[in-house]
């Protein structure tokens, strides 16, 4: 009969799994290519940004001493369009008083200027003359030579993940390629005589895949490349073989035949091939049967094969690994909302449940027990109808686990819950 000793709980069972997860080595990608990774370096600035005072609207660079009292009228000396400066376009390095150069945005700002008039506030006279109609301050409508990036400080650093934004900012300081953590390898095999690819006919006692296929998509969203190994059968033979070619990647996830069953045989047949148990069975629910183990510095995970359980381990254990495999800070994200529907649970696991989250509460005068400013608070509805680990289809309706303790039985509405948001 099982006991609590046979389990162990969520949080060590996390932590044994971060303790086996060494951050992989350094590789050098051309800046295009690393949206994803992870930043194994500091990248600094190597001169100013921006490198020089330049204009932030198209219009009319000015000395706003000419503006005291407007409209003025003053003598348009030049033209600057982008990529250019006064000095090159005129042999004057000096805009003297009465004058003004016509700006486009981004370009230098002419000496003898200190503000830009933009041009929706200006007219056209003939002969060269621009008639301002409204006054600046000094300094409106420019961007000051390193106001944005000082020379030499460090502007993005180790351990970022790169988005577009950090894409942008690595290229504008004309670098091509940065070094980041190599992201980790991850093979797939599906296991049990039950299941079929889906594409295929169904027969009276067969099921599709969903696990597969639901993982692959999973880890193509972090952008991690997958090996998906098929469909295996309930025989130690096959099962050895397939299990065997899992072992050359970083990360090796089997779902189903974890659990307690005649041809539950993933946990032995692992063993018989040199894996080192860890843990197996974690006192959640749902997803209890887990297995974690290893093999030299390969982390192997056997997953139940519930779909529901399958999304919940790789939300609450095998994104946590990759992301510090990555060289990024594993961070469940656990938000707090309030519980808008009583909850009852028979106690005894920490209990995963799918929820519907919604952001901002029905009736501003909801009384709490510990109010708060009701701004930004999350609404939490358990998806109703739910029907254990193989209803995927209540798990379509939620959009967050909420997480209930073990020990409790009743939840009452309007009080604190915790959740994993996806």
């Amino acid at each position: 009969m099982e006991t609590e000793i046979d389990m162990i709980k969520f949080e060590a069972a996390l932590k044994k799994v971060l303790a086996k997860a060494d951050i992989l080595g350094i590789q050098e990608l051309p800046v295009d290519k690393t949206i994803g990774y992870v930043l194994a370096e500091n990248i600094r600035a190597g001169y100013d940004m921006p490198l020089f005072n330049k204009s932030a609207m198209d219009g009319y660079a000015v000395h706003s001493n000419d503006l005291k009292i407007v409209p003025v009228r003053l003598k348009c000396v030049a033209t600057i369009r982008a990529g250019e400066s006064y000095s090159f376009r005129r042999n004057k390095r000096t805009v003297k008083k009465g004058e003004c150069v016509k700006i486009m945005t981004g370009s230098p700002l002419p000496r003898g200027t200190d503000s830009v008039v933009m041009v929706e506030y200006t007219e056209e006279d003939n002969n060269g003359w621009i008639r301002i109609l409204k006054r600046v301050n000094p300094g409106e409508n420019v961007c000051f030579k390193g106001e944005d990036v000082k020379n030499g400080s460090v502007v993005l650093g180790k351990g970022m993940l790169i988005r577009g934004p950090e894409v942008a900012i690595i290229s504008s300081l004309g670098i091509t390629k940065v070094k980041v953590f190599r992201k980790p390898t991850v093979t797939i095999l599906n296991t049990g005589d039950e299941i079929v690819e889906p594409g295929n006919k169904l027969t009276y006692g067969k099921i599709y895949n969903s696990n597969g296929h639901m993982l692959l998509s999973l880890f193509r969203d972090m952008g991690i490349k997958a090996r998906y190994l098929g469909i295996a059968k309930d025989e130690e033979k096959i099962l050895t073989k397939k299990i065997m070619e899992g072992f050359n990647y970083d990360i090796f996830l089997i779902s189903g035949g974890v659990s307690m069953g005649d041809y539950d045989l993933i946990p032995a047949v692992l063993g018989k091939c040199g894996v080192k148990k860890m843990f197996h069975k974690i006192k959640i629910k749902p997803g209890k049967p887990v297995f974690f183990g290893i093999k030299e510095n390969r982390l192997i995970f056997g997953i139940p094969g519930n779909p529901v359980s399958t999304y919940l381990v790789f939300l609450i254990l095998i994104k946590p690994v990759i992301d510090k495999m990555m060289g990024k800070k594993p961070d469940l994200n656990i938000r707090r909302g309030i519980l808008k529907e009583d909850f009852k649970q028979i106690p005894g696991r920490k209990h995963f449940v799918p929820a519907k989250v919604i952001d901002k509460l029905d009736n501003p005068a909801d009384k709490l027990d510990n109010p708060a400013d009701k701004r930004g608070l999350l609404k939490v509805y358990p998806v109703r109808g739910y029907h254990g680990s193989a209803d995927i289809f209540s798990l379509s309706q939620a959009n967050a686990f909420m997480i209930i303790d073990e020990n409790v039985s009743l939840l009452r509405r309007n009080r604190w819950v915790n959740l994993i948001r996806w």
